[in-house]
């Protein structure tokens, strides 16, 4: 409960992540001690603000997620587990159906350095400034171009005004509710949820996140994640 609030953290764990080149979902690969996904839940179990958790996984994955990660690991936080849909949007979509009216954190299965304080901070800004939608987000270090399709440089963009968005992404329940029942009869497709509260109006907001809020995409990102963990990386 976050003043009068309650809160309900959708995890998203039922991407296959074919870019790992693993046989084993990569939320279930193991980081250090423990599957990827349990230290993702691990940070939600422990957050005060945080009153209950849903998680979407592959259908196959269902009772392999149960046993191995919420069982074995004390998730008691973990109210439903159910089968996500064929796309990221599809499985967010399902799991805010089984999240409780009030506050929604979407958060990505595959990013176990999330943090209370990174809950927090968007759970206090989207209701400081009275916002829809907020989501943790980092600079640009690089220079981002615009290509065309035989790859010639269009234009370069100013990377100060730049932001790449991260996850937790926290929302009023009703609102993301609703612009996902919109998105879905209008064949709207996007990569976050933010931006479905964009594309339709609503009043979004961003605020810092952090380098070593990173997704486990790749074997290299697991190998970073690793150093990280050990502390060779401490980031921001």
């Amino acid at each position: 409960m976050y003043h009068g609030f309650e809160v309900t953290a959708v995890v998203v764990a039922a991407g296959k992540g074919s870019r790992m080149k693993s046989r084993i979902n990569k939320q279930f690969l193991m980081l250090k001690d423990k599957p990827v996904l349990a230290h993702t839940l691990a940070a939600f179990q422990e957050c005060e603000a945080v009153d209950r958790i849903v998680v979407a996984a592959a259908r196959g994955d269902i009772e392999y997620c149960s046993e191995k990660i919420v069982r074995k690991f004390g998730m008691t936080k973990v109210e439903k587990i159910l089968a996500g849909g064929q796309t990221r949007q599809q499985s967010v979509a399902l799991g805010l159906q089984a999240a409780a009216d009030g506050i929604v954190l979407v958060h990505d299965g595959a990013r176990p350095f999330v943090d209370c304080s990174l809950i927090r901070k968007g759970i206090r800004l989207l209701l400081e400034q009275n916002l829809d939608g907020t989501a943790c987000a980092v600079p640009l270090s690089d220079t981002v171009k615009v290509v065309g399709p035989d790859g010639a440089v269009e234009k370069t963009l100013d990377r100060e005004s730049l932001r790449a968005v991260q996850t937790p992404q926290c929302f009023i329940s009703r609102v993301i509710r609703e612009v996902h029942r919109r998105a879905a009869g209008e064949g709207l497709a996007v990569t976050d949820d933010l931006a479905l509260l964009e594309h339709y109006g609503y009043r979004v907001g961003l605020y810092r996140g952090r380098n070593r809020n990173i997704k486990i995409t790749t074997p290299q990102d697991l190998l970073l994640a690793a150093v990280m963990m050990e502390g060779g990386s401490t980031g921001e």
